[in-house]
């Protein structure tokens, strides 16, 4: 028992009985008496330091020390009776007025701790109201209503948004608090049955109950048709947390996020390639339905699979590798073309871009991967059989006996077949590849074409390009190569390569030249009546003028000075010179005909070479009663080819004219004997060629015969006038020369024969005439 409870049940006469009892049994000294109360008093202080007890002991202590002296005075009988009984009075004054001021001290002492734990209690319960008005002004800021339980299933308190919530129905107010739930309930639905009457509420405060009672949550959409998420937690307590929070946005979004996720679902699964990603371990997280379609998969049994159970084992490694190119190089696109596994055990050919993503945009750093599969079952087909086509190509060109070289826009070698590369012993392709065409061959056309095809556009024409080259073989033979340069254009339409197939045409241009020959003698021969008669008036002239002289001569006496008929022999003998210079003229042009041209073409004067070819002509075109008219513009460039050559061709086309006009018949069957034949000659600046006509008033050309013309053999003169090889060698002449010759019926009538020839290039001159 606590010291004050102690001395609320004891007395004052105990006290001093006490202290009776302790002086008839001993008489202390003071100073014992004094150290005895100060030891009772620090005995009794020691635990009630600071208390009320403090001062009650100190009184008691002091107390007992006076009645002490008191008794040991009385007891010792020194003092007179009447000192004695005045010392007691006031002695017992003393100790009834100490006592009662110890009283009155103590419970002063009282009252004041009372006042201060009251202060102190008002002071505590002002700060908890501050800090619970606080944490209701927290709670009410929270967008998440709640309401307590206590383990009777009474409500405790709640906030403003629980309120916010339910207000459509009345809402909660603090009268309710230390109703139970059921209670709440049953007031909701009287509130619930005014508010929608219409409503079967029989089963809603049981459904109501059950989840309280299961603990469990659910969303559901209110009356006023916004969704609410319900949640009860259990607390330790043993009470219940009721949360309330509003999910309306949320719920928004989650169906525009499923809207959204159903349009991609829709937009991958449209997509012929496969969309798939994988998680941390490697294993599919997602795949798309075109899975089915490509490998026979369904989405859902690849779903926690690897990659590798759908790849070829012998693409394992090459996945692996591709697995950890994507973990060094996050962020980048790596293609991996393998064989993948149906699920019926077959094998597809297809092609996989993925990626990872970097390490900022996965969840943690993670390593996951996406991509797409593509089917390139087909291309694959088709690559091998363009391979296997390949092949077969590269068989053909390089056993093709020509020699074929591809080269780019700056007429570098890309591609070259064996029949070029073994044209130069000891390279090999590589020694080719790669190298300018003009570093191995001199001529290889006009470079000016070559531009002009690399800066046409899409719709601009580009013809091929033919001509000849010679080179000195290994056995130091001359050959000579027949090259056609074709353009090469692009999907774009652009010309971005050239294709040189130079063909071995030695031995063919060796017959052409005999058949050549051969048709020149034999327009020699044809000419050769025409020739004698026309070299036979000079002969004839000249036998008459020595013929004449001679007789003049004899007539004249022996005695007349020679001087004196100086005149006459001069005037005969001159005669007689310019016929021989007439003839020999005739045999030159005609020895000139006849002769071989040379073997490599040069420029030659086109005007000059029509007129020797009409000069031949002339006078067995007068003979015939032919005309023969020459048009040579002035300024015509000259061309590039054999001059003889083309003398043969014209020559040719005269004398078919000739016979066209001669067949021609007149009404009564007599042939007439009269015509024309033009020759003419025209340069096309805007195209740098030179046009050569021949023409005729004769019948002019068939029109079955003219498709036919130029075909080798063929004519339409009678058995034994023609060989059919005039106008076929005609047109090979031409071709050799880089020209084109065409023929055409006149609208006046007659034939039209027109070619066609390049002028040589401004850079080359023309050779010396030939004094022969």
């Amino acid at each position: 028992m606590k010291l004050n409870q102690w001395l609320d049940h004891r007395s004052a006469d105990d006290w001093f009985r006490s202290a009776a009892a302790a002086g008839r049994d001993t008489l202390l000294p003071l100073s014992c008496a004094v150290s005895a109360g100060r030891t009772l008093g620090a005995r009794s202080t020691a635990g009630w330091i600071g208390t009320p007890g403090t001062l009650i002991v100190g009184s008691l202590a002091g107390f007992g020390l006076l009645t002490t002296v008191v008794v040991a005075v009385a007891a010792g009988g020194s003092r007179a009776a009447g000192l004695q009984s005045w010392m007691l009075a006031a002695l017992a004054i003393c100790a009834i007025g100490l006592f009662g001021a110890t009283i009155l001290l103590w419970r002063a002492e009282r009252a004041a701790a009372a006042r201060q734990a009251a202060e102190s209690a008002t002071a505590a319960e002002a700060g908890a109201m501050r800090d619970i008005g606080k944490l209701e002004e927290a709670l009410n800021v929270i967008p998440i209503g709640f309401a307590l339980y206590d383990r009777h299933e009474r409500l405790v308190a709640f906030n403003e948004p629980y309120n916010r919530m339910i207000r459509h129905i009345g809402g909660i107010d603090r009268t309710m608090v230390g109703l139970t739930y059921e209670q709440v309930l049953t007031h909701y639905e009287g509130q619930m049955k005014a508010a929608f009457p219409d409503r079967d509420l029989s089963a809603w405060k049981a459904e109501y109950l059950k989840r309280f009672h299961a603990r469990t949550s659910i969303d559901l959409q209110w009356e006023n048709g916004r969704v609410v998420r319900l949640a009860q937690i259990q607390i330790p307590s043993g009470g219940v947390v009721l949360m309330r929070m509003d999910v309306s946005d949320l719920k928004q979004r989650e169906q525009e996020a499923l809207a959204a996720q159903k349009r991609f679902d829709v937009l991958v699964n449209s997509l012929s390639d496969a969309v798939f990603s994988t998680d941390r371990d490697g294993r599919f997280s997602y795949v798309s339905g075109a899975m089915l379609p490509l490998l026979g998969y369904r989405p859902d049994e690849l779903l926690g699979r690897r990659p590798h159970d759908i790849t070829h084992p012998d693409d394992h490694a090459g996945l692996e590798a591709c697995i950890e190119r994507l973990r060094q190089n996050r962020g980048v696109s790596i293609a991996f073309a393998h064989r993948g596994l149906c699920k019926d055990g077959t094998i597809r050919q297809v092609d996989v871009r993925m990626m990872a993503t970097e390490r900022a945009d996965s969840l943690g750093g993670e390593f996951a991967v996406t991509g797409v599969v593509r089917d390139v079952q087909r291309q694959h087909e088709l690559a091998e059989r363009l391979r296997y086509e390949l092949q077969r190509l590269d068989s053909v060109v390089q056993s093709s006996g020509a020699a074929i070289v591809l080269v780019d826009r700056d007429m570098r070698i890309i591609m070259a077949n064996n029949g070029f590369i073994n044209a130069w012993p000891g390279r090999s392709a590589e020694d080719v590849i790669g190298k300018p065409l003009r570093a191995l061959i001199e001529n290889v056309g006009d470079q000016r074409v070559f531009d002009a095809w690399f800066a046409a556009g899409p719709s601009d024409p580009v013809e091929r390009l033919e001509y000849e080259n010679a080179r000195t073989d290994r056995q130091g033979r001359r050959r000579i190569y027949h090259v056609t340069a074709n353009p090469v254009r692009d999907t774009a339409g652009l010309v971005q390569h050239i294709v040189f197939l130079a063909v071995d045409a030695t031995e063919r241009r060796e017959a052409e030249i005999q058949l050549f020959d051969t048709s020149r003698l034999a327009t020699v021969g044809e000419m050769a009546s025409g020739v004698a008669h026309e070299i036979n008036q000079p002969l004839t002239i000249i036998r008459f003028a020595a013929e004449s002289l001679l007789e003049q001569l004899q007539d004249t006496s022996p005695d007349v000075p020679l001087a004196s008929v100086s005149g006459l022999v001069d005037a005969k003998l001159s005669r007689i010179v310019s016929q021989t210079e007439r003839a020999a003229l005739i045999i030159q042009e005609l020895k000139g005909f006849a002769r071989q041209p040379d073997a490599a073409p040069r420029p030659f004067d086109v005007p000059a070479t029509l007129s020797a070819a009409a000069q031949l002509l002339r006078e067995q075109l007068r003979l015939s009663g032919i005309e023969e008219e020459l048009d040579l513009a002035p300024g015509c460039p000259p061309v590039l080819g054999h001059d003889s050559r083309l003398q043969q061709v014209i020559i040719n086309l005269i004398l078919n004219s000739r016979d066209a006009i001669l067949e021609r018949g007149a009404p009564g069957g007599e042939a007439l004997r009269s015509g024309t034949i033009r020759i003419g000659a025209r340069h096309l600046a805007s195209t740098g060629k030179v046009v050569i006509t021949v023409e005729d008033d004769g019948p002019g050309i068939p029109d079955a015969v003219l498709p036919r013309l130029f075909e080798p053999f063929f004519t339409t003169k009678p058995t034994g006038k023609g060989t059919g090889l005039g106008l076929s060698v005609g047109y090979q002449i031409v071709r050799q020369m880089g020209g084109t010759i065409t023929a055409e019926n006149r609208a006046e009538g007659g034939a039209r024969f027109i070619m066609t020839l390049d002028a040589a290039p401004t850079d080359m001159d023309l050779p010396p005439p030939d004094a022969a």
